[in-house]
């Protein structure tokens, strides 16, 4: 085998698989997208439920009740009745409580769609590192046999295939964490989406909030490292 073959080997492998890596950074911006539109919508349900379980007032208080005697109108009384809530306020709030829910579960079947495509990504990436790697080896056996003279690779031909060789095992390594990482957060999202509910506290949305916003689960470093790969 001829020392152009062999050079064609990690060349084609570099190319292969940076393209899959250009592209699967691409689907992580977009996922990172996903992520502040689903954190609006969040803290839109947030806000919308704390207005719809918003405490009643308390009437027993003196200045309230001072306010109420002097002002017992028709319209103050159905407001009281109405436990002093305004019934069409309250379809607002349930309208954009459904809206918020209904948002999210777009974002997270977006989100689902890019992770697949993601995945397939990873797959193939590794899948033309590990058959380059096969091919590559049994080039150097079939050459390490010839004849002294009759070899036509130098050793620092050697040395460059396998620097290159190394550099896209390098590439789908950082794919293959990505993706990982970017697994458990949409995990950690859908079970987020999946638990909220008129019932769900106010506590509770907060720490859904700050969880959604922080995304434990991604190395920032590790992002970095894979941005600055990037031309």
């Amino acid at each position: 085998m001829g020392n152009k073959e062999l050079d064609k080997i990690p060349l084609t492998t570099e190319s292969r698989v940076f393209s899959m890596f250009t592209e699967f950074m691409s689907r992580s911006a977009k996922l990172d997208d996903l992520v502040d539109a689903g954190k609006r919508f969040l803290m839109r349900f947030d806000q919308e439920l704390g207005y719809f379980r918003r405490p009643q007032i308390n009437k027993n208080l003196n200045a309230v009740s001072e306010i109420i005697k002097c002002n017992m109108t028709e319209r103050m009384k159905s407001y009281l009745d109405a436990s002093c809530m305004h019934s069409h306020q309250n379809v607002q709030n349930l309208s954009q409580l459904h809206n918020c829910i209904l948002g999210l579960e777009d974002i997270l079947k977006k989100a689902k769609a890019l992770l697949d495509e993601s995945g397939f990504l990873v797959e193939s990436a590794y899948k033309v590192v590990t058959e380059a790697d096969q091919n590559a080896l049994v080039s150097i056996q079939e050459h390490v046999v010839e004849p002294l003279e009759n070899q036509t690779i130098s050793p620092q031909d050697q040395v460059e295939t396998f620097d290159v060789e190394v550099e896209s095992v390098s590439h789908a390594t950082m794919m293959m964490v990505i993706y990982n990482m970017l697994k458990l957060d949409y995990t950690m999202q859908e079970k987020i989406v999946r638990s909220l509910s008129l019932t769900t506290s106010l506590s509770e949305l907060e720490t859904y909030c700050q969880m959604w916003d922080l995304r434990p689960f991604i190395d920032d470093d590790v992002m970095r490292r894979a941005w600055k790969s990037m031309p």
